[in-house]
């Protein structure tokens, strides 16, 4: 334990005191560092596609399923946020987790015309992939 003088008597500081006064330092010392960023260990997808009804702007309740390419590269999109549970609606999807490149994007569901954009293009920064985030309107098919 620590000791702290206060007018001739020395008191004992708890652990929990020093420990928090100690990991308070730390932050102050990483803050003031002019290192580069520290990066975290989380995985970013290179694209994440918000996907809606062309018509309605409501999200797609059917499955809507794509690709992320780049020459041989291809990569299933994957549902990364839904809403609801009865059954869950897919509002996002995502690809190409940490890979920076200039991407084409192919989607389709049941009911809606195919949805293609190209030019996608993903860069980096010191840690992540820089994700592009947009928005699909897929147009219904005429019943």
């Amino acid at each position: 334990m620590g000791r702290e003088e206060q007018g001739g008597l020395t008191r004992r500081m708890p652990r929990r005191t020093l420990a928090l006064a100690a990991a308070l330092a730390s932050v102050s010392l990483v803050a003031a560092c002019s290192d580069p960023a520290v990066c975290l260990p989380n995985v970013v997808p290179a694209v994440e596609i918000e996907v809606r009804d062309a018509s309605t702007d409501e999200f797609i309740a059917g499955i809507v399923r794509g690709v992320l390419s780049e020459g041989a590269f291809v990569d299933s999109l994957r549902v990364i946020a839904s809403i609801g549970n009865d059954p869950a609606v897919a509002t996002t999807l995502g690809a190409g987790e940490e890979r920076p490149g200039t991407y084409a994007v192919h989607l389709e569901g049941s009911g809606y015309a195919a949805w293609d954009t190209g030019n996608v293009r993903v860069t980096r920064d010191e840690c992540h992939v820089r994700t592009a985030t947009f928005t699909a309107r897929l147009s219904p098919l005429p019943e």
